[in-house]
Formats: C-alpha cells, structure tokens, sequence
C-alpha cells in the first residue's frame, strides 16, 4: 500500500512538472508568437511608407527662390504620381531625363493634350509650340535663367516621375507646405 501512495504521489509530482513545462512552453511561445506579430506589424508599415512617402535631399539653383540652393529635406508622396493625376504648379521629383542616375526637383507645367509656348533665348520673334503626348508632362524649373528642364529636352514621360512635393521639412526654420503655383507666364523663355 505505501509502495502504491508512492507511486501516486510520483505520478502526481510528474504530471505537475508536465502541467508546468507546459504552461511555460505555452507562455514562450506566446511571447514568440507577439513577437513575430510586432515584427510583422512594423515590416508591413516599414513597406507601405516607403511606397506612399519618402524623404529627400534637393539642391541647386533651378527652383529658386521655391527651394534653397545649398538644400531643401523634403517630404515626398509617391502615391499620388501612380493613382491620380498631377496638377499643373504642383512641384514634383523626377529621374534627370539626361542623366538617369540623377533626380531633379521641378514644377509641372503642363499635361497631356496641352500645349506649351517655348520662346527661344536667340530670337524673340520665333516661337516653338509643343504639344504633350499622352503619358507625359512638361517640367520646368522656378528659375528660369538656371534650369535645364522640358525646354532642353521636351516632355517627360510619368514613369519618370518618383513623387510629389508636399512639403519642405528642413531647414526647419522654413518648414512649410509646397504650394502649386501656376504661372501666368504666356510664353516660356528657353
């Protein structure tokens, strides 16, 4: 009979030590478990902000007095480039047509269908008409007399277009919105 409490109270201290490993494995793999959900969670944000937003770095002298020579951070949306259509003053982010490796930083100025008035800087008198072909934009820089934009080498196609402006974030003393700014320029200087 002792032999079998024995025995019993064996079994009873075994199936605890099962009941509590198991619970502490249960424990640990839920702390695994919250883990790889917080992981999940933050890789999924992390993907989806660098598809819709993304921060750069512009510098020059072609969007003056819009943006500083020595530098602007700016807050870029790349969303609404693919799903709607741009407007015309709105300042946008786009591979250098004559070298791909570089971005440049300019204003929209025209869209498809439309049609822009380029005066060459030779002669006054002549005037060139461009008419946009579908799937294309016609980009220009703020300052005019320092820019090589559409007026070098015509329209840009919208794939080339990486984002929209929104707003400048650095210098944070000149934080502000981009504004869309439609010139009233009838025609544009080369």
């Amino acid at each position: 009979m002792a032999s079998l409490r024995i025995i019993a109270r064996r079994f009873d201290q075994c199936l605890i030590i099962m009941v509590s490993m198991r619970a502490k494995a249960s424990l640990a793999l839920r702390e695994v478990g919250v883990v790889v959900a917080c992981l999940a969670r933050f890789g999924g944000v992390s993907f989806c902000l660098q598809q819709a937003a993304d921060t750069v770095k512009c510098a020059g002298p072609s969007m003056l007095p819009t943006l500083n020579r020595d530098g602007d951070i700016l807050l870029l949306d790349k969303l609404t480039p693919r799903l709607w259509r741009l407007q015309p003053g709105e300042v946008v982010l786009a591979t250098s047509m004559s070298n791909p490796r570089h971005t440049v930083c300019k204003r929209v100025v025209a869209l498809e269908g439309d049609t822009v008035c380029v005066r060459p800087r030779v002669s006054s008198s002549d005037v060139e008409f461009h008419k946009i072909p579908r799937g294309h934009v016609w980009l220009e820089g703020d300052n005019k007399h320092d820019s090589h934009d559409s007026r070098y080498y015509g329209p840009v196609p919208y794939s080339m277009l990486q984002g929209r402006v929104v707003m400048r974030i650095w210098p944070l003393a000149q934080l502000k919105w981009m504004k869309k700014e439609v010139s009233s320029q009838r025609f544009r200087e080369r």
